[in-house]
């Protein structure tokens, strides 16, 4: 049997639920714990991992009580997350994608850190930050002065500053012979995968 939320919050804070919310709960299941201090402790099974804590702060003239509880919440393991969700909807709306502008690169600085798409940087690889395209697409980047390309994986947003519409990891910006000038012209055009 599951609780609602507001059914564990009032039985926590020590309020009565209306019939209406009593109705909801079997009444074996409830039983007459006047100050509910012992409800996150009777909810929480071994299996804690499947539970999101609430902090409950109740003010009283000076007193403050604090209080937390927890909820069970069942996720299917092989459920999408909301972001890969998203992702996968702006990935389908941004199939033909083309731009051009100024280009920049990152490296030592950022190797080993974390990126947005929650793999480690890796200032060799062939990757790229872009502001709004899809985590994990990939792109072909043109550098506009001398013509190389290199086809890379969007996993990290950015840049942030000036007037760069991409910023290069160090290995990509070696490849299209930017890492000298530190910024070049490129045109980016969105592709099926590295061998596109």
């Amino acid at each position: 049997m599951q609780f609602s939320l507001k059914y564990i919050l009032a039985l926590t804070a020590g309020l009565s639920l209306s019939p209406l919310h009593a109705e909801m709960v079997q009444s074996s299941t409830v039983s007459n714990d006047v100050d509910g201090s012992n409800l996150a402790a009777r909810v929480i099974n071994k299996d804690s991992q499947n539970f999101k804590s609430l902090s409950i702060t109740e003010r009283s003239g000076d007193q403050v009580r604090r209080q937390a509880i927890a909820a069970k919440i069942d996720i299917a393991e092989d459920e999408p997350s909301v972001i890969e969700k998203l992702n996968t909807v702006a990935s389908k709306t941004v199939r033909k994608f083309s731009q051009t502008g100024a280009a920049s690169w990152y490296g030592r600085q950022f190797h080993g850190r974390k990126t947005a798409s929650g793999e480690t940087f890796d200032m060799n690889g062939l990757t790229a930050a872009h502001r709004t395209l899809p985590l994990n697409c990939y792109i072909r980047v043109t550098n506009k002065e001398n013509g190389k390309s290199v086809v890379v994986k969007v996993n990290d947003r950015g840049p942030f500053h000036g007037n760069r519409v991409l910023d290069l990891s160090y290995g990509a910006a070696k490849r299209l012979g930017v890492t000298n000038a530190g910024v070049a012209k490129v045109s980016i055009e969105r592709v099926d995968g590295p061998n596109s």
